[in-house]
């Protein structure tokens, strides 16, 4: 690593000798990641990196890189290095306090957009249990202007993640962002809502000592692994349905895969919600599940 500061580095000479390097510290994506950082330091596009691809990297960039690429290659995730990562189209801030949200998550949204298109409310209210970053809430109240949402957390400083992303897309005044523990307290001001949405913990005991190193090492377990079965959070969702649910309401959880769909289809099922919808990802695997109680 020495000698990357030892001489003229062009943006040729950093995407092939960082490619490599990378890819023998065992990362995945190399070509990908490189680019990535290589845009976050020069400020620019993907395919202005490709058209000046013989500039030369100043004293500076070049340091700036240096440690980025460091700092990935020992194993820390690339969205924690560059502090963002793309949800639903948008920049997201993100830091080590919040979960990185996964693009398995966009059907969720994608899943409660739709829903809210066909049922018309007037001016929906929604809440997001355990925003994290708030990629969920802001993302929802950019794609619905006429929508307010309540995002909690049971963490300060994920809590300032989640403003700052409101802020960043303008959405500050219809994200309201609260420090709340649902598992002690249900109660909400603006309750009942028409959408209820959560990425809770759902990571059992057993499958959080399989999860990979670049997980396990480095985001919030808090926000990964509730403890025993990991079905406390439906559990708890299911009970304060009656109180946080309008009557028509729809409550949208995302869940672990196919081997959690049964078990928290049955928790709803046995607390009265009648209407389920499974969502699957691109991957074909059960994502979410989408949960609504009849009424005559």
């Amino acid at each position: 690593m020495e000698t990357i500061s030892q001489k003229i580095w062009r943006v040729i000479d950093i995407l092939k000798w960082s490619r490599e390097y990378l890819s023998q510290k065992g990362i995945e994506s190399p070509q990908i990641e490189v680019e990535w950082l290589l845009r976050e330091i020069l400020g620019c596009s993907r395919m202005d990196i490709y058209l000046n691809y013989d500039r030369p990297l100043s004293a500076a960039e070049l340091a700036d890189f240096k440690k980025m690429l460091i700092e990935r290659a020992s194993g820390k995730p690339i969205q924690y290095v560059v502090c963002k990562t793309e949800f639903m189209g948008l920049e997201i801030d993100v830091s080590p306090e919040v979960l990185i949200p996964r693009s398995d998550t966009e059907v969720i949204v994608e899943a409660i957009f739709s829903i809210l298109k066909k049922r018309k409310w007037n001016k929906p209210r929604i809440l997001d249990i355990g925003t994290g970053s708030g990629a969920i809430a802001v993302s929802l109240a950019v794609l619905i202007p006429e929508c307010s949402v309540v995002a909690c957390d049971i963490s300060p400083k994920a809590l300032e993640i989640a403003r700052e992303n409101a802020r960043k897309h303008v959405v500050s005044e219809r994200v309201d962002v609260i420090l709340q523990d649902i598992l002690k307290t249900g109660k909400f001001a603006s309750a009942p809502f028409q959408v209820v949405v959560s990425n809770p913990p759902y990571v059992s005991d057993k499958m959080y000592d399989e999860l990979p190193a670049i997980v396990k090492d480095y985001e919030p377990k808090v926000a990964l692994a509730p403890g025993g079965d990991g079905l406390r959070f439906y559990h708890r969702f299911a009970e304060l349905s009656d109180n946080l649910l309008m009557a028509d309401g729809v409550l949208a959880v995302e869940i672990g895969g196919n081997y959690q769909e049964q078990a928290v289809l049955s928790i709803f099922s046995e607390n009265g919600f009648d209407l389920l919808t499974v969502i699957k990802d691109l991957q074909g695997q059960s994502r979410g599940v989408l949960a609504e109680k009849k009424h005559e």
